[in-house]
């Protein structure tokens, strides 16, 4: 394996790439050297990224529609003929409290960052199997929200979403590992982002609790997640794993 390029000759899609984290981490993967097939609902974003890539595929996808989900692997397949890795990172958050959280916006927030990572995951281990000496990696973008609360900060439905994506994680690991197929989480801290927005500040700025709060004293960079997330796509013999990636949030 090239240690410049551990991904080379990999084909990976990533969910929730037209902007903010998922942008970045398609130009990580790529920098690795893999094709990327990048996927959400913005068109004209995705173009953008796209052509900003050497080997990449555009694909407009709702990751909570049926056939969307398959259309997206279909895709992959039929670009590149074959598919090494999967990092489920589309997600929404709807912050409040769970008194005023309805039922529906619960549900919303399950079926986005649970229901379809799982959908999706499904659908690109049947394309690994079907792929004798591919890679096989699949890298669910889970969160520190769902392993601790963050008080002041409540998202009653985000938070289930997440802690259910670790233990999905860690179940298809577990049950998939005799195929080959390894299936990780990363659970990024506070990162400036769409998501985030309001709450942090792409200058570094938030509020004191979580600055203080934070080991290193800082907010996350797009950055700090490149090695985190190649780490995981390309090691052979780590599953089952959820990777803090928090500047040390989680250990105070």
């Amino acid at each position: 394996m090239d240690g410049n390029r551990p991904l080379a000759e990999q084909v990976v899609v990533i969910t929730g790439a037209s902007s903010g984290l998922g942008r970045r981490m398609a130009h990580a993967v790529s920098a690795a050297g893999a094709s990327v097939v990048v996927a959400a609902r913005r068109v004209e974003r995705l173009k953008d990224l796209a052509d900003d890539l050497p080997s990449a595929t555009a694909v407009a996808c709702d990751v909570s529609v049926d056939e969307d989900r398959v259309r997206l692997i279909d895709t992959a397949l039929d670009r590149y003929g074959r598919l090494d890795g999967l990092v489920n990172n589309a997600g929404i958050s709807a912050p409040g409290p769970a008194s005023r959280e309805t039922v529906e916006t619960f549900r919303r927030q399950l079926e986005i960052n649970l229901v379809a990572p799982f959908a999706l995951a499904g659908l690109a281990a049947r394309a690994m199997r079907a792929n004798p000496g591919g890679g096989r990696s699949i890298v669910n973008i889970g969160s520190i929200m769902g392993l601790r609360s963050t008080a002041p900060m409540p998202e009653a439905g985000y938070v289930a979403s997440k802690a259910g994506l670790h233990g999905l994680t860690r179940e298809l690991a577990s049950q998939w590992g005799r195929h080959g197929i390894r299936v990780n989480a990363l659970a990024p801290g506070f990162f400036p982002s769409e998501m985030t927005d309001g709450l942090v500040s792409g200058d570094g700025s938030a509020p004191d609790w979580i600055t203080q709060g934070t080991a290193l004293g800082r907010l996350g960079r797009p950055e700090d997640l490149d090695g985190a997330l190649v780490f995981l796509l390309s090691a052979s013999f780590v599953t089952g794993h959820t990777l803090v990636v928090d500047g040390g949030f989680t250990t105070r």
